[in-house]
C-alpha cells in the first residue's frame, strides 16, 4: 500500500542517486577498464669504444583486471504498512555499481526466517506473504528509472560502470493467511556479480589466479565476495475494533429518571476504530427485546428512525421501508439491522483513530 508520502519518498531518494552519479560520474569514469592491455617498453642505450651499440629493450604487459565493486540497498527502508487482504504490496531494492567493467547480477529472493528489517523502529519478521516475486527495472536511474513491472526481467542484465538500477518485490497479504495486527513479513534479496552473458544468466564471479594477460576478479563489495543481502518488508496494521453498548432514561411519567413503564430509553452503540487502518463493511444486528417498542420518526434525530454519525458524518437510516437503500431494516418486527452491506450503495466504512456512533429509542410499555 504506497501512499503518496512513500512515493514522494522514493523520487527524492532516487533523484538524489541519480545526481550524485552525475556529479561523480567524471571522476568515477577516470577508472581504467577492466580487460584494457597496458604495454610499457625500457630501452637501454650503450657505447663501446666510444662506439654506440644497438639499444636494448624490454616490453612488458599486463591486462588491468576487474574491480567487483558495488552496493545493494533499501530504496525506502520506512516500514511499509499493509492491510490484511492488500495483494501486489512492493518495496524496492537499488543496485549501485562502481566497478570498472559492465556486469551482469543474479537475483534471488527468499522470505526472512526471523530477524528484524525497516525503520525508525525496527520490526521483527514472524510471517511470510505469499506469491513473491520480483523484477528488474527495464531502465537505469541515469537513463529515466522507469518502474519494475511484474513479469519484467528477474535478473540484471550487464549494467554499466557509474549506473544503477532497481529491483522491485512484491508480495500477496491474503486474508488466507488470517495476519493480525502488528504482523511483519520481512524478505531478503540477494544479488551476485556475475560474467556478463550473450543470452540469460550470467555465471557467478569466481577469484581467480593472477595472471599477467588475463581478466581477474578482485573483489570490493562490503563482503568481498561479490554477493551482497538487504532486508525489507511490509507490517499489518488492521483494524483495532471496540464495540459498547449502553443505555440511558431519557423520560419517564414520574420524572424518576428509572426504566418504569411508559419511559422512554435510548441504546448508544459506540464502534471505535483505534487503529489508523480503515475497518470496511461495518454491519450491525440488534435484536430489539419483545418487552419495548422501537420508536420512529424521532425529533432528536430529525425525523429519522435510528440516530448514525460516523466520524463527522451523519447518515441516514429509515426502518420502515425496508428497500430504501439506506442499510436499515426492521426484520421480522424486530431485529435492526443498520449497514446492510446488500442494500446500501455505499456501505459504512469506518476509518482509521475514527468512531461510528448508533442511537435508537424504545419505549416500555404501559400496563
Amino acid at each position: 500500500m504506497k501512499n503518496v508520502r512513500k512515493e514522494v519518498g522514493l523520487m527524492v531518494r532516487l533523484g538524489a542517486t541519480a545526481v550524485a552519479l552525475l556529479l561523480g560520474q567524471q571522476a568515477m569514469a577516470l577508472g581504467t577498464d577492466a580487460g584494457t592491455q597496458v604495454d610499457n617498453t625500457a630501452t637501454v642505450n650503450y657505447s663501446v669504444g666510444l662506439v654506440g651499440q644497438t639499444a636494448l629493450t624490454d616490453t612488458v604487459s599486463f591486462v588491468v583486471d576487474r574491480r567487483v565493486d558495488f552496493t545493494l540497498t533499501v530504496v525506502d527502508d520506512t516500514v511499509e504498512v499493509i492491510a490484511p487482504g492488500q495483494q501486489d504490496v512492493w518495496v524496492d531494492f537499488l543496485v549501485a555499481h562502481t566497478g570498472n567493467s559492465a556486469l551482469d547480477f543474479n537475483v534471488d529472493v527468499v522470505h526472512m526466517s526471523g530477524g528484524t528489517f525497516g525503520q525508525p523502529t525496527a520490526v521483527t519478521d514472524n510471517v511470510d506473504l505469499n506469491n513473491l516475486e520480483w523484477a528488474v527495472s527495464t531502465q537505469t536511474v541515469l537513463g529515466g528509472d522507469a518502474d519494475p513491472a511484474q513479469g519484467g526481467p528477474q535478473f540484471i542484465d550487464e549494467l554499466a560502470e557509474d549506473e544503477s538500477i532497481r529491483i522491485r518485490v512484491w508480495g500477496d497479504a491474503d486474508l488466507l493467511l488470517a495476519l493480525a495486527n502488528g504482523d511483519a513479513s520481512g524478505v531478503a534479496l540477494t544479488i551476485t556479480a556475475a560474467e556478463p552473458a550473450t543470452v540469460g544468466l550470467g555465471t557467478d564471479l569466481q577469484s581467480l589466479a593472477d595472471t599477467a594477460l588475463g581478466v581477474e576478479n578482485v573483489f570490493a563489495d562490503a563482503g568481498n565476495d561479490g554477493t551482497e543481502t538487504a532486508n525489507d518488508g511490509w507490517q499489518v496494521a488492521a483494524p483495532d475494533l471496540a464495540v459498547t453498548k449502553d443505555y440511558a432514561v431519557i423520560s419517564d411519567p414520574l420524572g424518576s429518571g428509572y426504566p418504569i413503564p411508559g419511559a422512554v430509553v435510548e441504546y448508544t452503540v459506540t464502534v471505535v476504530n483505534s487503529n489508523a487502518t480503515v475497518a470496511e463493511d461495518v454491519y450491525l444486528t440488534d435484536v430489539i427485546d419483545g418487552d419495548v417498542t422501537l420508536n420512529l420518526n424521532v425529533a432528536a434525530y430529525a425525523g429519522e428512525d435510528v440516530s448514525v454519525v460516523n466520524g463527522a458524518t451523519t447518515l441516514p437510516c429509515n426502518v420502515e421501508d425496508n428497500n430504501d437503500g439506506d442499510g436499515c431494516d426492521l426484520v421480522g418486527g424486530n431485529a435492526l439491522t443498520v449497514g446492510d452491506v446488500a442494500e446500501m450503495a455505499t456501505d459504512i466504512d469506518v476509518a482509521g483513530n475514527t468512531t461510528l456512533t448508533i442511537r435508537y429509542q424504545v419505549t416500555i410499555p404501559t400496563p
